[in-house]
């Protein structure tokens, strides 16, 4: 039997799996993201047994040197990717954690050759299938959409330093800090706003009004750079208010969009879908990752 172990490094929480080629799931593990993540998990695996390792982590990335190189949500802006886990003398593959989850929807899931992954979360994040090629870019940064930027007049900061991007508006990290800017009252957490939303809050109602349509916008913009079949949303945010979203982010989009609008579902894996992505790029390494010099 092969094992393959994937590992999805996110910008609050760093999970890993251990999985066959059917998905049968054996051991998991999560995790704080910590200032050196892949050396944590190396320590707390070291007693599995697996014969390939798949990294999905969040951005941006420099694939050659196999390094995370400036995140803006996690506890280290840099870290590596790839040396903590030499030690186990496997072969191991690394992506930008988008691009893990739209390449497991790909292999395990949705055979389309036109196919885009958005994760809202912390943060944004991006994956694309353009005419069965995963897209990566000169660094592996070919998916960075969280960072389009949505209203070159805005004041409103992204973590990464630039404004006005499509993060600074949707992205978990940044939604308590809108909704304060705009109504005066702080709160704890983006599951705070959406709660006191279902609440019928007035304030609340009217703040997921202007981030539906910032979703919108960022989403149209996603569509017009990679003109996907099919649009599969995940992350924290974009799994827990599947009913908002899939009720009104269609609607909105006829606003925005000036081609035709892919079908959108919701992702296939749940809390798993970076991690099962990553073992996807184990079991199966894509083409345009082998150029970078994968596996490693």
């Amino acid at each position: 039997m092969t094992l393959y172990l994937g590992i999805d490094v996110g910008a609050t929480w760093t999970r890993a799996i251990l999985i066959d080629e059917n998905l049968q799931v054996f051991k998991r593990l999560k995790i704080r993201t910590g200032v050196n993540p892949l050396a944590d998990v190396a320590a707390a695996v070291e007693k599995w047994s697996f014969d390939s390792i798949g990294v999905g982590s969040i951005g941006p990335m420099d694939l050659r040197s196999g390094r995370v190189v400036n995140s803006p949500n996690s506890p280290s802006r840099q870290f590596p990717l790839v040396e903590p886990l030499k030690k186990f003398g496997k072969p191991v593959v690394v992506a930008n954690d988008c691009v893990a989850a739209v390449w497991g929807e790909y292999v395990f899931k949705h055979r389309v050759e036109n196919l885009v992954y958005v994760t809202l979360s912390t943060g944004v994040g991006i994956g694309a299938i353009v005419n069965g090629t995963l897209l990566l870019g000169k660094d592996g940064n070919a998916h960075e959409l969280g960072h389009a930027v949505i209203d070159f007049r805005s004041g409103r900061q992204c973590g990464c330093g630039g404004f006005g991007h499509f993060e600074a508006y949707v992205g978990g990290a940044n939604i308590p800090k809108w909704f304060q800017e705009l109504t005066g009252e702080a709160l704890n957490d983006a599951a705070e706003v959406f709660k006191r939303y279902r609440d019928g809050d007035f304030k609340a109602r009217q703040f997921i009004d202007l981030w539906l349509d910032a979703l919108a916008a960022g989403i149209a913009t996603v569509i017009a750079a990679y003109d996907p079949e099919l649009l599969i949303i995940g992350g924290s945010i974009g799994l827990n208010n599947w009913d908002i979203i899939s009720r009104d982010l269609p609607i909105r989009l006829k606003k925005y969009l000036g081609v035709r609008p892919p079908a959108i579902t919701q992702a296939s894996f749940g809390d798993d879908e970076v991690a099962i992505g990553a073992a996807a790029l184990a079991y199966r390494v894509p083409d345009s990752l082998r150029k970078f010099g994968y596996p490693r």
